[in-house]
């Protein structure tokens, strides 16, 4: 325990705080002069050797809180503290940056090469480091111990797990950065969970849910939009905006799409349902447009879940991103899966991780399935019939 006494009488008295400390094996009750200062500073003081001494008979390290208030105070009360053995020495300075002279310096270095969405999540790492940490507190006094207890504090925000793992690879990024610059041995935040989590893949939207969505479409521009991400993979609104007339080979069926998530160009098969859709599009276009959507980007989410509502398909997690994994799920089961990850637009690793589901369909097809009884193979089995009908059947 520690305690707050005057040094004297009066209305402003110096004060000092006093505790029972053991050095080398000996109890002993040094004093903490703090010279003339209110009382809410003094007990504050107090309150913190309080918390000082714990760490040190537990021999745990300093906690983040404890050392942001350590960095802020003056030279000659932290020397104090120091002599008394409750933290440790300034001495010799370091030349590491502060937390907060880092993050700055390394958000605005990244402005040239990284898009404005992925800045912004970047500089939102960075304010939590600096609200957790304190902006003063310099990065080589930051421990792995430090690491850990910020990352337990976004969960006890009930942050989701994904949304924790994005900020300790920010975390990482930024202070890796710091190792190669040799500003700081190691980084604290090496350990840290990191790596992406899976998506909630949720489920597949049928093909029949996908005719009774686009019945409600209020306009044929709806109707498209629905297909090139339904049919065609295509990412809302990055993608679907991008796309114009002279992307589509009609020839060929095959549509360019440019991906400014990537900063990538794929080409995409166009099925034959699709395919309607462009044409009618294309016959209602006016002449001189050259965008295959020209609905505006606001209020795609409110506007799409309200078309989901009239058609009386179940709610989905997801809206967009739900449609893009039933493309891919669907074109899966007919075509070698390097193929198919290509024409989406992201690694085999990443489809498995984060898009292939597996619906009741296969599960029926591959207990019907004569040749795992061990009867003759018949000329068309009947996954294949089932895989042959809907999504690639034209409407012509």
């Amino acid at each position: 325990m520690a305690n707050v006494t005057k040094l004297g009488s009066g209305k402003q008295p110096p004060r000092a705080v006093e505790f029972i400390d053991e050095v080398d094996g000996k109890r002993v009750r040094p004093r903490l002069r703090l010279g003339v200062v209110t009382h809410d500073f003094a007990e504050e003081v107090r309150r913190r050797v309080e918390s000082l001494l714990s760490t040190k008979r537990l021999n745990q390290d300093i906690k983040p809180e404890l050392a942001a208030w350590l960095a802020g105070l003056p030279v000659t009360l932290y020397d104090k503290l120091a002599r008394l053995r409750l933290c440790p020495s300034r001495t010799p300075e370091s030349d590491a940056p502060t937390l907060g002279e880092w993050v700055k310096k390394y958000v605005a270095q990244r402005r040239s090469d990284l898009k404005p969405a992925s800045i912004e999540r970047l500089q939102q790492t960075a304010d939590r480091l600096v609200a957790f940490f304190g902006e003063s507190m310099k990065i080589d006094a930051i421990k792995r111990s430090g690491a850990a207890d910020w990352r337990a504090a976004m969960a006890d925000e009930s942050l989701a797990e994904g949304t924790i793992r994005l900020h300790a690879r920010n975390a990482k990024t930024m202070f890796s950065e710091a190792v190669d610059r040799e500003l700081i041995p190691k980084s604290p935040f090496a350990k840290l969970k990191s790596s992406a989590v899976a998506a909630e893949k949720g489920r597949i939207i049928s093909l029949e849910e996908t005719e009774r969505l686009l019945a409600e479409c209020p306009s044929l521009q709806w109707r498209v939009l629905l297909g090139l991400a339904r049919f065609g993979g295509l990412r809302v609104s990055s993608e679907t905006h991008g796309v114009t007339w002279a992307d589509v080979d009609w020839e060929r069926k095959r549509l360019r799409v440019y991906a400014p998530k990537t900063n990538s160009t794929r080409f995409v098969p166009i099925v034959p349902a699709l395919l309607t859709l462009l044409q009618d599009a294309f016959d209602a276009a006016e002449e001189g447009t050259t965008s295959i959507i020209t609905l505006s980007r606001n209020n795609l989410h409110r506007s799409f879940l309200a078309i989901q509502m009239r058609s009386g398909v179940v709610e989905w997690d997801d809206l967009f991103q739900t449609l893009r994994r039933s493309c891919e799920s669907d074109l899966a089961k007919r075509y070698p899966q390097h193929a198919v990850s290509q024409w989406i637009g992201h690694s085999m690793k990443v489809s498995e991780k984060h898009y292939l589901m597996v619906d009741d369909g296969l599960f029926e097809a591959a207990s019907n399935d004569p040749v795992l009884r061990g009867r003759k193979r018949s000329s068309k089995s009947p996954h294949r019939v089932a895989f042959s009908r809907g999504l690639f059947s034209s409407r012509e």
